[in-house]
C-alpha cells in the first residue's frame, strides 16, 4: 500500500497566464513492489504512450490507487473528489535513464502529485530490469552430497507419480528397443513354464517310485509293463479285468 507524504507548498508558473500560483507535491513512498511495468523492444517504446497503455490495463490498479489517495490526503481538501473527477483532470510526466541493452522490461513507479492551475499530475519514474534474471551459480549453490545421500522418506515415495514407458524418448544415438509382451503372449509362456515343472515333478516322482521298486523286488520295470501301470505305480480295477 502506498504512502503519502504531506504536502509540500511552492510555487509554480500557469503556462496559460504566467501567473504564479499555489503548487501542492505530494511525495510517494511504496511499501511493497505493487507497481505497473511493460516490455521495451527499444528506447522509443519508453514513452507516455507506453506509459497510458500500462495504466488503461490495470485500471483497476490505477482507481484503488487514487482512491488511496484521496482518503490519505482528504483533509487537504475543501470537499470530497470522487476518482472519475480526478481522472478527468489528470496528466502524467514519465523520467528514467536510457537502457543500453534490449529488450527491458521498464518497472513504472508513481514518485509524487502534483496539484496546480487546475492540473492533477502524476510524475513517474522508471525502472529499467533485464527480462530474465538468473543468480549467478555460487549464490545459489545447493549441497548436492548431502541431498544425494540423505535417506528416501515414505512421503516422497508416496509423492511418486508412475513411470509410462511409452513417454520415455529412445536415446539418439541406441540401438536397444524395448519391446514389451502383449496379455496373451505373456500367459502362453506362463503354461509353458507351468508344463515344464509338472514334467520335471514327474519325472521325479518316476525315478524315485523306480528306484523304491528295485529295492524291494530286485527287478526293473520294463517300458510295456509300465504302460498297464496309473500314475501312482499301482494297477487300476479296470486294468485287473483286462487282464
Amino acid at each position: 500500500m502506498p504512502i503519502f507524504k504531506a504536502p509540500q507548498y511552492t510555487k509554480a508558473v500557469n503556462p496559460k497566464t504566467g501567473v504564479q500560483e499555489p503548487c501542492y507535491t505530494f511525495n510517494i513512498e511504496f511499501s511493497v513492489s505493487d507497481y505497473l511495468s511493460f516490455v521495451a523492444e527499444s528506447q522509443k517504446d519508453i514513452s507516455l504512450q507506453s506509459l497510458q497503455k500500462a495504466v488503461l490495463d490495470n485500471l483497476d490498479w490505477w482507481n484503488a490507487f487514487i482512491k488511496q489517495f484521496m482518503e490519505a490526503s482528504s483533509k487537504y481538501f475543501t470537499k470530497p473528489y470522487t476518482v472519475d473527477a480526478i481522472n478527468k483532470i489528470t496528466k502524467h510526466t514519465l523520467d528514467g535513464s536510457k537502457a543500453s541493452e534490449f529488450p527491458v522490461n521498464v518497472v513504472l513507479v508513481p514518485k509524487n502529485i502534483q496539484i496546480s492551475c487546475g492540473i492533477f499530475t502524476v510524475n513517474w519514474k522508471y525502472d529499467i530490469e533485464p527480462m530474465i534474471d538468473i543468480p549467478d551459480a555460487e549464490e545459489e549453490k545447493i549441497n548436492t552430497i548431502e541431498l544425494m545421500e540423505a535417506p528416501v522418506s515414505n512421503k516422497a515415495i508416496e509423492g511418486l507419480e508412475e513411470l509410462n514407458l511409452d513417454e520415455i524418448p529412445a536415446a539418439a544415438n541406441s540401438t536397444d528397443e524395448l519391446e514389451i509382451d502383449s496379455p496373451a503372449k505373456f500367459y502362453e509362456k506362463q503354461r509353458v513354464k507351468e508344463a515344464r515343472l509338472k514334467a520335471k515333478l514327474a519325472l521325479y516322482k518316476a525315478q524315485r517310485q523306480t528306484a523304491q521298486y528295485y529295492e524291494k523286488y530286485g527287478e526293473d520295470i520294463s517300458d510295456s509293463d509300465s504302460d498297464f501301470e496309473s500314475s501312482d505305480g499301482e494297477t487300476s480295477d479296470e486294468e485287473e479285468v483286462q487282464l
